[in-house]
Formats: structure tokens, sequence, C-alpha cells
């Protein structure tokens, strides 16, 4: 499955209030429209979602499919950790699983992860070369966190 050239994108399940997305509609043409020779993409398959910042359809007019499964998906993005039962055998999965530091509530992500023989690519750890953060929503993504605590 891994390197399939099938991306699926996450509908977020962990907060109600998450519209958030890894990829854009205008990210999705790029990967999809330079052509799979040059981006490995040939198909995005997107999980319906009412509470996405951008709409299904924006997603459709670029050519994303939109459905519940993501099976044929080799590489599946989300923002928050999937559902349990979304992780399948023998895939990638990148999202902000909050496991690195053994956070007790987020360890059962990581368990399912290594039974399932999937990869995961957690965006708190993908650095340059000082360590800093590449993938970030800054202080503002503390705060909002910070608010669904309370």
């Amino acid at each position: 499955m891994l390197g399939n050239g099938v991306i699926g994108i996450l509908s977020e399940s962990t907060n109600k209030w998450e519209r958030r997305v890894p990829l854009t509609p205008s990210h999705c043409a790029r990967l999809l429209h330079s052509g799979r020779g040059e981006t490995g993409v040939a198909r995005i398959i997107m999980q319906p979602s009412t509470k996405r910042i951008h709409h299904d359809a924006l997603y459709e007019d670029v050519g994303c499919e939109i459905s519940d499964d993501l099976s044929e998906c080799g590489l599946i993005l989300g923002i928050k950790q999937p559902k349990l039962e979304m992780i399948l055998p023998d895939r990638a999965y990148a999202f902000f699983s909050h496991t690195h530091k053994a956070q007790k509530a987020n360890m059962p992500v990581l368990d399912k992860i290594l039974a399932e023989k999937a990869s995961l690519f957690d965006y708190e750890l993908i650095v340059d070369d000082n360590g800093k953060m590449l993938l970030a929503f800054g202080k503002f993504a503390g705060r909002a966190g910070l608010i669904d605590f309370l």
C-alpha cells in the first residue's frame, strides 16, 4: 500500500470544533494536476466533512474524490489522531500524534500504529537542522487548545 500514489485526508473526529485540514483545495490541485510522474500522486480521497474550513465541493472541483472509505490510500493525512478503527495495516499516517513524550492519553494510537505495522510521521517531529519545527500552527493553536480544555 505504501507509495501507491493515493492520498487520504481524514475527517477530523477528535475535537468537535476542528476545522483545519492538512491540504487545501489548491494544494490538492497542484498535486493532482502536476502529474503522477512529478508528484507521485494519482488520486486524493477526502472523507466527507461538514466542519472542514473548505467545503467538500471545493475539493471535488479540483479532482478529489469524497468517500468515507480510505482503504485504498497508502498515505493518510490528518491534523489530530484518527479513531483507532481508522488505522489500517501497512499504511503511512501523518498527523499531530502527541505520542513522542509518551502522553498517556495518546499511547493507544501509537500502540495501534505499531500493531498494524503502519508508519507514523508526527508533524511535531519534522524539524530543520536547528531543531525548529517546520510544521506548526503557532500560538493560536495553543490558545485554542487551552480554551477547549477549559
